[in-house]
């Protein structure tokens, strides 16, 4: 049987700054996913270490029609490549499905880090997703804003729900929202990120996922874009010492208040 895949590819931990003149060494993965529609359904997860130390414990966890798949944890040196096959259950109707990734491995620090893919799990005769989404991601310092588009261009209105799925550190709230798209029209969903990892600066994968039914069909549309993480301005770490200093002065200036109104009185 002709396998019939959808890949989607991203890269963690790439463009991460240093100091000038500092030596950066990190495990960098590269990873991919893709179903593939052979004699009983499968999906694989390829992870390539990029970097220049070792990725420790990688292993992929696949979430799909609400079970979780996971693959056996394996290290990865330097230039080292692994890929995991994982059985997958068929899709229970027609249309497509959605897998959702975690890569996750330990990096030179013993820190658990993850890469994020979400790939779409055609079935057999499944019709085509139409919905169509756009995803971009502002800067992120200790938070950041991001746009996502979605577009309906069939002749019914369609509804469903949109998950952004991010690596480690990155969060949004809440996690999921309702969306509806009339025919032939678009709707844009604005979505707030936080950086609750004090990650790196740098470039971290980010996914929208927008999954509607249609007729009785299921339909899963994904999106991927690329998170700046940037550093923190020097305003925002210096507001709480302003914040403080002036706390403090009010503070003294009531007390003086109160020590003369007293010594009148005496």
């Amino acid at each position: 049987m002709t396998a019939r895949a959808v890949a989607l590819a991203v890269i963690a931990g790439a463009a991460l700054t240093a100091a000038p003149g500092a030596a950066l060494a990190a495990a960098r993965l590269e990873c991919t996913a893709e179903s593939r529609a052979e004699v009983a359904p499968t999906f694989a997860v390829v992870a390539l270490n990029a970097g220049d130390e070792p990725a420790r414990e990688v292993r992929p966890e696949v979430l799909y029609q609400h079970h979780t798949y996971a693959g056996e944890a394996a290290t990865l040196e330097p230039g080292a490549r692994r890929e995991w096959r994982l059985a997958l259950v068929p899709p229970p109707s027609p249309g497509t499905f959605a897998a959702t990734v975690h890569v996750r491995y330990r990096d030179a620090l013993s820190r658990w880090r993850s890469v994020p893919l979400v790939a779409q799990v055609p079935a057999p005769d499944g019709s085509p997703v139409l919905a169509r989404l756009a995803l971009e991601v502002r800067p992120v310092g200790r938070a950041g804003s991001a746009t996502l588009l979605v577009e309906n261009p069939d002749s019914r209105p369609i509804a469903g729900r949109v998950v952004l799925v991010l690596g480690d550190g990155l969060a949004t709230d809440p996690e999921s929202l309702p969306v509806e798209v009339a025919a032939h029209g678009r709707t844009t969903v604005p979505l707030v990120l936080e950086n609750r990892g004090a990650l790196t600066p740098g470039s971290y994968p980010a996914f929208a996922l927008f999954e509607y039914g249609d007729a009785g069909t299921h339909h899963a549309a994904v999106a991927h874009a690329e998170v700046s993480v940037v550093a923190q301005a020097g305003g925002a770490r210096a507001r709480p010492l302003l914040v403080g200093v002036g706390a403090l002065a009010a503070t003294i200036a009531l007390l003086a208040v109160a020590w003369r109104r007293a010594a009148a009185r005496a």
